[in-house]
């Protein structure tokens, strides 16, 4: 078989142990937050983040549904499974390997990325499944989630920056690669 080592269909046993990684490490952290209900602050953007800046956008959006799938069957915490939630998982791999891979590290990239992900993602389609789950007032629902998307978008843009500065300028920048 004649594979070219820079081929985006083929993914190698490298690549698909690191992938296994930090679908891993993106689901354990799904369990993990800080705060209360009205403002809980989460780690696994993180996780996901690194998948779409390592390995692009179309094989994060594979570990997105992963991700999501497993984290609903393996380790559920009773809130049931909604496939809206594996496309808005889907829809955010695409978006961070779209915007961080091969891509310069810099703040503005990184607020972009994080606001795309915030603004489509977190706020419109989450919020679209979870009025169509439970049947709360979308409007109602969209504002609230607002107020805690926007301080959201502050912890997750300085976060990510940090560790993906960090992550370019180290020997962990050619993972995935």
């Amino acid at each position: 078989m004649n594979r070219s080592k820079g081929s985006t269909a083929v993914i190698s046993v490298h690549e698909l142990t690191w992938m296994a990684l930090l679908i891993a490490m993106q689901i354990v952290l799904t369990k993990f937050n800080i705060g209360s209900n009205m403002l809980q602050v989460g780690f696994s953007f993180i996780a996901m983040a690194l998948i779409g800046y390592y390995f692009g956008p179309y094989k994060a959006a594979i570990a997105g549904a992963v991700a999501d799938i497993l984290g609903n069957t393996v380790l559920s915490t009773g809130g049931g499974f909604n496939i809206g939630f594996t496309v808005s998982a889907i829809t955010l791999g695409l978006i961070y390997g779209f915007m961080l891979h091969n891509r310069k590290v810099s703040l503005l990239n990184v607020f972009i990325t994080v606001l795309l992900t915030t603004l489509v993602v977190n706020l419109f389609m989450n919020t679209l499944w979870i009025h169509l789950q439970y049947g709360t007032p979308f409007m109602a629902l969209l504002v609230t989630r607002g107020i805690k998307e926007a301080i959201t978008l502050v912890y997750q843009t300085g976060i990510l920056y940090f560790i993906l500065r960090w992550i370019s300028n180290s020997r962990f920048n050619r993972i995935g690669r």
